[in-house]
């Protein structure tokens, strides 16, 4: 392989148009299939800028197997759901934004969804996504062309160079998403991170269960 093949990576720019998307499609910002007897999930609040109380997370991403057989699922798994703490924190990386967290499921063993999903007692609505179905466009991104847009894989459009390793094992991350301020086609959900920004999640190459990294740039 040449050295400029492997500066090219796959990627998913995910197209986000307006829509009426259900807990059963891929979707930016809208219902989560999320069992009755599974515990929503809640920030502490301790990292929390300032610190606060315990917030619900908000769903924001959904993505199934059958859609994005890109993204690395675990066995047994064929959905991805996202979901941000909705309050300014200070992250791990030292930048600001939303908390984030990842679920993995298997989507066939959700048969009794929850009633209703918990809302924060208070957010910052610039971190809120719209409604939106999803159109995606493959394509290879090279390193020095990257997409500001909502995606999957590929390049992250650094202000600097940024690296992070897993905590658990020590192994290089990658980035599996990048959450946009503002997309190609003009279509922005209404989230905005850092100044204009992507919000960017990277997973261990080795466990997707293992630590996430997050970094706003």
């Amino acid at each position: 392989m040449s050295i400029d093949a492997e500066r090219v990576r796959p990627a998913v720019l995910l197209n986000p148009l307006a829509g009426d998307p259900t807990d059963a499609d891929s979707h930016i910002g809208g219902p989560m299939l999320w069992p009755i007897d599974d515990p929503w999930p809640h920030c502490d609040g301790a990292a929390h800028d300032p610190a606060s109380g315990a917030e619900p997370f908000v769903g924001a991403l959904q993505l199934y197997r059958r859609d994005y057989p890109e993204l690395p699922f675990p066995e047994g798994t064929d959905l991805l759901q996202v979901f941000l703490c909705t309050v300014h924190h200070v992250l791990p990386s030292g930048s600001y934004g939303p908390d984030v967290e990842l679920v993995w499921r298997d989507s066939t063993t959700v048969f009794e969804l929850i009633e209703e999903e918990p809302e924060p007692s208070e957010q910052e609505e610039l971190y809120v996504p719209t409604v939106n179905a999803l159109e995606p466009i493959r394509f290879g991104e090279h390193e020095d062309k990257v997409s500001g847009g909502t995606k999957i894989g590929g390049w992250t459009a650094w202000s600097g160079p940024v690296e992070f390793a897993c905590p658990d094992c020590g192994a290089a991350q990658r980035q599996t998403l990048s959450l946009a301020t503002h997309e190609p086609s003009g279509e922005d959900v209404e989230w905005e991170f850092g100044d204009a920004g992507n919000l960017n999640v990277f997973t261990c190459p080795q466990d997707v269960r293992h630590p996430i990294a997050v970094y706003v740039d």
